[in-house]
């Protein structure tokens, strides 16, 4: 087990869970399930959908997460962009449903931490551009592990190995 445990703390975490699936409270989708992936220690790619009460959303963005990796960072500063589109009810003439298709434009700035079992949890601030204008927004993001990282483990030996020569 301790093995195990040296082998994710030695690694950058991105490397080792690449793909997460995950809530958030607030953001481009408000209150939405997102998938992201990790493409490499720096980039990830993100989808969500959500609803919140009157407001539905859709959304697809990146982050690129600060660092590099060769050192272990379980905090990570990030600057990401989203674009989406979101319907409100109610919004419309007939009260029904309006604003179809709304352009969402999100920019946040965010620091995420990710566990040695692949959880992550991020705070962010960001500016959010809906129905043409600025609003202050943020989100808290909880993210769950899809998979680990096939090779992580042989890459892990690889690394300790060199090291740590016999």
């Amino acid at each position: 087990m301790h093995s195990q445990t040296t082998q994710v703390d030695s690694m950058n975490r991105r490397l080792i869970f690449k793909n997460l699936l995950g809530f958030s409270l607030g953001g481009p989708s408000f209150l939405s399930i997102n998938y992201e992936h990790y493409f490499n220690h720096n980039w990830s790619i993100e989808a969500g959908i959500g609803s919140v009460i009157v407001i539905s959303g859709v959304h697809v963005g990146t982050r690129y997460y600060l660092g590099n990796s060769k050192h272990t960072r379980r905090f990570a500063p990030y600057l990401g962009a989203a674009i989406g589109a979101a319907s409100i009810i109610g919004y419309g003439d007939s009260g029904g449903v309006g604003g179809y298709g709304t352009m969402v434009a999100y920019v946040p700035l965010g620091i995420q931490h990710i566990s040695k079992n692949g959880f992550a949890f991020s705070l962010e601030g960001a500016g959010m551009i809906f129905d043409n204008e600025l609003f202050p927004m943020g989100a808290i993001r909880l993210f769950f592990p899809i998979e680990r990282h096939k090779n992580s483990r042989s890459k892990a030996k690889r690394a300790s190995k060199h090291n740590n020569p016999p």
